[in-house]
């Protein structure tokens, strides 16, 4: 890749006809595969599309691998010979966790359902689930999720919960009495978290997420056992032009240079709520710039 931080503009990549959000980068063969849901505000249609770049500076042509009303793609892990990719099914109530997978990361499958939570889970009263994350450790699958309390009501949060797989396609949740991130801040209000992103940082695991919805920022916490976390506060994040009305939907990307060095896409919205992607740089991912 010919990746250079200081060309990279802010915003780093936005459309006239559409809103980027919820973007997710794979890195594979010098190229980086960017995914994000791709909404067109004229149409009001969802779909998750995806274009290569090798410097975040130029991209190539947008394509749509996923049929319309799916949203929010969370990231893309390797399994074997193929990948796969986690994002939400949001056309029909309730809202559903899917898998697409691919054997070349440009051709995808049809989006396979494969998680809600069921009536045990004591706190998504909303029975539905949104915003996925996957996580390959120790020979299993952790799939982070966003349930609510929230839907068609006049006030409610969005909480962060984990389920736990052997296969991708049966799963247990792992937070069945309370989310793995709930609401203790300020700044967490007035309606919740969602849009996670989990890394492993120094023998301990380390989260991205969007604190609060309608006062969207992003905050961090770390965790030993990717199910009870240590909050960390907001992150010091600069607000550009086009992130002044709110900026989330945090995606760590390892490897773009030096081992003591990451970078994070992530979605913002400017004054006329226009959304658009933007790329951060930190070397200790909590301050960036």
């Amino acid at each position: 890749m010919e990746f250079h931080y200081d060309r990279i503009q802010r915003p780093a990549w936005k459309l006239n006809d559409a809103d980027l959000r919820d973007p997710a980068v794979f890195l594979h063969d010098d190229l980086a595969y960017v995914f994000f849901t791709y909404y067109d505000f004229k149409n009001v249609t969802w779909h998750v599309g995806m274009a290569t770049t090798e410097d975040f500076v130029d991209f190539s042509e947008i394509r749509l691998i996923s049929p319309e009303g799916y949203a929010s793609p969370g990231n893309v892990i390797q399994v074997g010979n193929e990948f796969v990719l986690c994002y939400q099914q949001y056309r029909n109530f309730p809202h559903t966790i899917c898998l697409s997978r691919s054997r070349d990361l440009y051709h995808w499958s049809e989006p396979e359902v494969v998680f809600n939570t069921g009536s045990d889970n004591r706190w998504n009263i909303d029975r539905r689930v949104i915003d996925p994350y996957l996580v390959a450790w120790d020979k299993k699958y952790y799939c982070f999720y966003t349930g609510s309390t929230r839907w068609g009501r006049p006030a409610g949060y969005n909480l962060i919960g984990v389920a736990c797989s052997d296969d991708l396609r049966n799963w247990n949740d792992l937070t069945l009495d309370k989310p793995a991130i709930g609401v203790d801040f300020d700044w967490e209000e007035p309606d919740g978290n969602e849009n996670n992103c989990v890394i492993r940082k120094n023998g301990k695991w380390f989260m991205l997420y969007s604190a609060s919805l309608a006062n969207q920022r992003i905050a961090c916490a770390v965790s030993d056992d990717l199910i009870h976390w240590q909050k960390g506060g907001l992150c010091d994040i600069p607000v550009m032009d086009a992130s002044v009305g709110h900026f989330g939907a945090p995606f760590i990307i390892e490897g773009l240079s030096g081992a003591d060095t990451w970078h994070m896409i992530c979605q913002g919205k400017d004054a006329d709520e226009r959304m658009s992607l933007f790329l951060f740089e930190s070397r200790d991912l909590i301050h960036w710039r």
